[in-house]
């Protein structure tokens, strides 16, 4: 049964349905549900006709990609964990009720995704392409957001904890409750039409009061 985290809806995932039919079931149709796959690389993302598929209520253990393009996917109620999915190209993906934890998507395209309770949990999202994505009671925590683009993304009560937002672009994103407290910021860009409702903790006041231009004098 889905369970609750601050807002977020965890995938509503049974175990014992699961079958090892990941692969079959991709290359006879246009989606893949109840199953799980672990130890190899992903069939294609997206069909002989260039269409995405679709993945519900699936498990992928340690996968890595036999091929990048997996534009416009649809993923709900899926958990992804320990595997390798740098560069994935996920523009215009929907991803509802999903778990990423301890992945790599480093140079991850998710230009103009749509993202709803997601979590990424201790994941390497260095140089990943967020900008225009929309994320709802999504959660990163322990993650590497090095050099992210999150340009012009509605990142509206977005939590990230603990992450590493280094050189980050936050510029025109809406970040009303967004709340980066604990996390990284060196070298962050952003503009401050955006930065309204932002949470951050004390010790990060100065760090952005020098972002924007801002000079104290006593």
């Amino acid at each position: 049964m889905a369970t609750k985290k601050k807002g977020r809806i965890a995938p509503s995932l049974d175990l014992d349905l699961l079958t090892e039919t990941f692969a079959e079931q991709i290359a006879s149709g246009d989606q893949a549900c109840d199953a799980i796959v672990s130890n190899e690389a992903l069939p294609p993302l997206l069909n002989p006709r260039g269409q995405p598929v679709r993945i519900d209520r699936c498990v992928l253990r340690t996968v890595t990609l036999s091929d990048a393009r997996a534009q416009r996917l649809r993923v709900q109620d899926t958990r992804i964990e320990g595997s390798d999915l740098a560069n994935i190209d996920l523009t215009g993906s929907s991803l509802e009720r999903v778990e990423i934890v301890s992945t790599r998507l480093t140079g991850a395209t998710l230009v103009e995704a749509k993202l709803k309770s997601v979590l990424f949990e201790e994941c390497k999202m260095d140089m990943a392409l967020l900008r225009m994505a929309r994320l709802e009671r999504c959660f990163f925590e322990r993650c590497n957001l090095t050099d992210a683009d999150f340009y012009g993304a509605d990142l509206t009560g977005a939590i990230f904890r603990n992450c590493d937002l280094s050189r980050a672009d936050l510029s025109h994103a809406r970040l009303a409750g967004a709340d980066i407290r604990g996390c990284r910021l060196d070298g962050l860009r952003g503009s401050p039409d955006g930065m309204d409702g932002l949470i951050i903790s004390p010790d990060q006041a100065a760090l952005l009061i020098t972002l924007f231009g801002v000079r104290v004098e006593w």
